[in-house]
């Protein structure tokens, strides 16, 4: 501050307390997850046995979140800053020493009295389960920021482009003016500097608006958000207006105390047993005739119609471990994040794309779902670890365990794919025949698809530890064969899915169509082959696997502890 701001307008400190503010914020988030993680928050049990009072144990869990490698990075910078201010500009920046400590005292106390009520949401380890998931796909959508922006382009740049492309063509019309003669040299050169002055004026114009609207867009936001408070602090002292300021130091103060005292009160009921007490029930002294309840809805014990009873409770019982287990979620979410991201990207530029082209792309962000699935699928038996046992000792048909495990993904699977389905058809609408074939093309390429990873799930099973994602100890052998059969049969997989299309595409171009819906027939008698030749080849491989089941069972259960 004491070297380079000396001649800095007062809206160029709001730009840096901005910059310094998100990269702060930035990194507080990765402790703030992190935190998350570890599940450290308010761990009051240790203070129990201790002559400590509750505003002691209050200050020592408050003060003990301070310790962060965000803080111990920012805090020095940010304080520097404001002290080289003082110097550079003047007495009146004193002003955002205080607001520097008040932003940190809103920030930290809102971070704590966040992290006291998770602790109490996530006291039910499934609950905890589901807030870890959901916090990590906010911020990886929070990463994706900086690439909307890039592809919205608030900033003009298309604009600038569309005007360089037209100084570009209003040159080449004037060269090609003067090599037909229409004027001498000396005249070319003066339309061309006149050209060129008029174009580097317009920019100008351009820039000057832009920055006026960038510096307007910078304080209504900075006014808005409480974390802005102190760069327009910071700004309006630079221009001699004690009132932003000193509203800001307030603001941020009384937010601060408010978090703190709600913090506070937690650590009160905490230590008063208001989230652990059970309130006790009083018998009745009359004998109520007893009456038989009538028995809730269990997924598990349900049963799926036109399938055998085995078939049915591997379904339901796969699909129940998936919509419990955080790892199959944050797997699941992946399809889902890059179909929002990938859709806000086409936004843009949805009426530019060819009406022959859309068919495909929806089959392409399609083809996205599997790839959210492959890793579990590619290893169903791993994820099963010791409760594989259960499917050696059960005297259910192997094929049977097979076409269970296959239909617990289905509905995640086609799930995310409607969802994929439904944006791009909100983003670039397809014709109607194409809107019905996609589920049908989806179905074939999915049944293909459970063939290939069944096949890989019985020849190369890796050992997964629990609570992890990641193969503990595997092989070398395994590995190779997953990757080499995955590499060269995957494709094939994803050729269902566009051979239809093609073979319509083929004969609109002959013109042999005649408005038939050539692509539909063709998806539906595809997929009617392609569940015929399920139904064969899901008994060779049920086969396959009772032969190899003991291999599997030494490979998972043994070595996934």
């Amino acid at each position: 501050g004491l070297y380079v701001f000396p001649r800095a307008e007062p809206v160029h400190l709001l730009y840096t307390w901005d910059v310094i503010i998100i990269a702060f914020v930035f990194f507080w988030s990765i402790g703030l997850l992190t935190e998350l993680q570890r599940t450290e928050t308010l761990s009051l049990s240790k203070f129990l046995h201790l002559p400590v009072s509750v505003t002691g144990a209050f200050l020592i869990n408050y003060l003990s979140s301070l310790l962060r490698l965000s803080l111990i990075m920012f805090v020095p910078v940010m304080f520097g800053l404001a002290l080289g201010l003082v110097f550079a500009k003047g007495m009146w920046l004193l002003l955002v020493l205080p607001l520097t400590a008040a932003f940190l005292l809103m920030v930290t106390a809102l971070t704590y009295q966040f992290q006291g009520w998770l602790a109490s949401l996530m006291s039910n380890p499934r609950r905890r389960r589901t807030v870890v998931v959901v916090a990590t796909a906010i911020f990886i959508l929070a990463f994706q920021l900086p690439n909307l922006l890039n592809v919205y382009r608030p900033w003009g740049a298309q604009q600038w482009a569309d005007d360089s492309a037209k100084l570009v063509e209003e040159l080449a019309a004037l060269d090609r003016a003067f090599q037909a003669h229409e004027f001498h040299a000396q005249e070319h050169l003066r339309r061309q500097q006149e050209v060129i002055q008029k174009h580097d004026l317009a920019r100008q114009q351009a820039a000057h608006r832009w920055a006026e609207r960038l510096e307007h867009t910078a304080r209504l936001t900075n006014l808005v958000l409480p974390i802005g408070w102190l760069p327009l602090g910071a700004m309006a002292a630079a221009e001699g207006n004690l009132v932003p300021p000193v509203l800001g130091l307030l603001g941020m103060t009384l937010i601060g105390s408010a978090s703190l005292w709600r913090a506070y009160r937690t650590t009160v009921r905490l230590y008063q047993g208001e989230f652990t007490a059970r309130s006790g029930r009083q018998r009745s002294a009359t004998t109520l005739p007893s009456v038989k309840p009538k028995p809730a809805g269990n997924l598990v014990e349900a049963h799926l119609p036109w399938l055998s009873e085995p078939v049915s409770a591997i379904a339901l019982g796969g699909l129940r471990s998936l919509t419990r287990s955080p790892e199959a979620k944050m797997m699941l979410l992946t399809p889902v994040l890059m179909a929002a991201i990938f859709g806000a990207m086409m936004f843009r530029r949805a009426d530019a794309i060819p009406p022959s082209f859309r068919p495909l792309m929806a089959v392409g962000a399609m083809s996205l779902v599997l790839f959210g699935v492959l890793q579990l699928m590619c290893n169903q038996f791993g994820f099963d670890r010791d409760g594989f046992r259960v499917f050696v000792l059960c005297a259910a048909p192997r094929r049977d365990i097979l076409l269970g495990k296959n239909l617990a993904f289905a509905p995640l699977a086609l799930g995310m794919a409607g969802i994929v389905l439904t944006v791009f058809q909100v983003i670039c609408p397809l014709r109607l025949d194409h809107l019905v074939a996609m589920p049908l093309l989806f179905i074939s390429t999915y049944l293909l698809f459970c063939l290939l990873m069944n096949l890989l799930s019985i020849l190369a099973p890796l050992p997964i530890a629990a609570g992890s994602m990641k193969p503990a100890n595997p092989k070398l052998v395994p590995v190779l064969i997953q990757l080499t059969m995955f590499m060269f049969f995957f494709p094939f997989t994803q050729m269902p899915m566009f051979l239809p299309l093609g073979i319509e595409a083929g004969l609109a171009w002959l013109g042999w169509t005649a408005g038939l819906p050539i692509g539909l027939l063709l998806s539906l008698a595809e997929c009617v082959a392609i569940a015929f030749f399920y139904r064969l080849a899901l008994t060779w491989q049920g086969d396959l696997f009772q032969a190899r089941e003991q291999k599997i069972l030494e490979t998972v259960a043994n070595r996934a502890a």
